[in-house]
């Protein structure tokens, strides 16, 4: 069944849909209710239900990012099941109630939580691994650190992100990028079907043969817009050996680094992972520039590429190290992880809740000299944003896997990008908390420094509210898809928030 098909049998069942929601982002539904019955959704559901102010409500009340704490739901169901996430979405829907989809809450905005219900789904994470088939069903709140562990247990790997504790929802309907992105692809290229929770409670399975026109959409096109997930299953692949590299560079260079990369990325052995890692820390004045990544050969093969990465380049690096790792240990590191144990959010681990600000640029083109003069000139401007623990830029190389699977496909909109800014600043977790609208600014500065060169493509797992023309930003050349996708399982936009698919 084509997409145009697919789209036209689910039209015809609007009279079964009221709409559909998605994960980790707001869906607001009407005006709140004055009163909402609390007891009624607790009396419908398997998992615990929190409501502000009683018992064990301020440990489930927040998400990762402790700049949005200001925040605090009206009730927390902490969902063991679909059928409590079904119980949620009816409540809400029913009552007038707002509310938010929750995975990992590491949305940069704040979207993962809200004034009105948070429907959470942390507890729904466990992993199953089928070995014969090479394949995984994964709950929609495991953090990737337990994906990470599980898959690698059977001696299999997912590629995935670089931050152990986000959820896997967000990270795979947004794309998924990381250390296996160029040889194998994106995370949601991995999927290969999907629970959903529709708008009227029911619970349907969807993959390229059922309701195909919405896999296409949650290949790509985000959470919030479409349904509510609440498993995912992914192929897998033995898991390799991973060479682990690093080489330092002086800021001095820092021109002939960028220049040398991206000429050098836009060629290479899709085995290879390479990016640049721009940080300036305000406390020391000091600017740091490293290139780091990994490889999926052998060690001499690697030897090989990073000498001709360094003739690019046409300096030498300041300092060099390699190292062989498992799968799981180069995951443990890429996510700055001492241990499995550790690399969970207190009080499981001790991966500690900062605050921080991001945004992003997809750039397709090599950037000319007077670009790369200007990003380096915002790195530095770095050092002058008041109370910082440090800012930055990450530059990620794309292309490879990418590449291989098609708009047609997935509604991945970036596949021909050449490379990814991601501009981040993190400050300091204080009481009172210090306000975000400096380290918001710099960011987004960033970005509008670069858009010249540019311009304004960004990454949906970086959601910047500051985006207009976000459609587009986020998804070019599928987003009108995406917006026929949206007309055909939700007309009436039930489930929205700032930045989800408008029909």
């Amino acid at each position: 069944m084509s997409l145009t098909e697919s789209l036209t049998a689910e039209v015809s069942r609007r009279a079964l849909l009221r709409g559909v929601g998605g994960s980790a982002a707001l869906l607001a539904v009407g005006a709140a209710a004055a009163t909402p019955p609390w007891s009624q959704l607790q009396q419908r559901m398997a998992g615990t239900l929190y409501v502000k102010g009683s018992s064990g409500y301020a440990a489930v009340a927040h998400g990762y990012n402790p700049r949005f704490d200001a925040v605090w739901p009206s009730a927390v169901a902490r969902c063991v099941s679909a059928a409590d996430v079904s119980a949620a979405v009816t409540f809400a829907s029913s009552n007038a109630v707002p509310f938010t989809v929750r995975s990992g809450g590491h949305a940069l905005t704040g979207w993962s939580t809200g004034t009105g219900l948070v429907i959470d789904t942390t507890l729904i994470s466990r992993v199953t691994v089928d070995s014969a088939s090479a394949t995984a069903t994964v709950g929609a709140g495991a953090r990737l650190i337990d994906v990470y562990q599980r898959v690698s247990s059977a001696g299999l790997a997912l590629p995935g992100g670089t931050c152990g504790s986000v959820g896997i929802s967000g990270l795979a309907m947004g794309g998924g990028i990381g250390a296996l992105t160029r040889p194998w692809g994106l995370t949601c290229d991995q999927l290969t079907a999907a629970t959903v929770v529709f708008a009227d409670g029911s619970v349907k399975q969807v993959s390229a043969s059922r309701w195909p026109g919405l896999f296409w959409a949650l290949r790509g096109g985000g959470g919030g817009s479409f349904g509510v997930a609440t498993s995912f299953t992914f192929r897998l692949r033995p898991a390799p050996t991973f060479q682990v590299y690093s080489m330092s560079y002086p800021m001095a260079a820092a021109a002939a680094v960028v220049a040398g990369y991206q000429s050098f990325i836009a060629t290479a052995d899709a085995r290879l992972h390479c990016e640049l890692a721009f940080r300036a820390t305000p406390s020391t004045g000091s600017t740091t520039l490293a290139v780091t990544g990994t490889w999926i050969g052998s060690a001499s093969a690697l030897t090989t590429q990073l000498s001709a990465l360094i003739a690019r380049i046409g300096v030498q690096p300041s300092s060099r190290s390699v190292s062989s790792q498992s799968y799981f240990t180069a995951m443990l590191n890429e996510a700055q992880c001492t241990s499995y144990a550790t690399c969970h959010l207190p009080p499981e681990g001790s991966i500690p809740r900062v605050p921080s600000a991001g945004a992003s640029t997809m750039v397709y083109q090599p950037l000319p000299s007077d670009a790369i003069a200007k990003l380096i000139q915002q790195v530095k401007a770095g050092l002058s944003v008041t109370n910082a623990t440090w800012t930055g830029c990450t530059v990620v190389g794309l292309g490879g896997a990418v590449r291989s699977t098609t708009t047609s496909d997935s509604a991945y909109g970036h596949r021909n990008a050449l490379m990814m800014l991601h501009y981040l600043a993190r400050w300091p977790s204080r009481t009172p908390p210090l306000d975000g609208a400096p380290f918001d600014a710099y960011v987004r500065g960033f970005r509008a420094a670069m858009a010249p060169w540019c311009g304004t493509a960004a990454y949906v797992n970086y959601l910047d509210s500051a985006i207009a023309d976000y459609g587009n930003a986020y998804w070019p050349g599928t987003y009108a898809q995406l917006q026929t996708v949206k007309r055909g399982v939700d007309p009436a936009n039930l489930f929205r928030f700032a930045q989800s698919v408008r029909g």
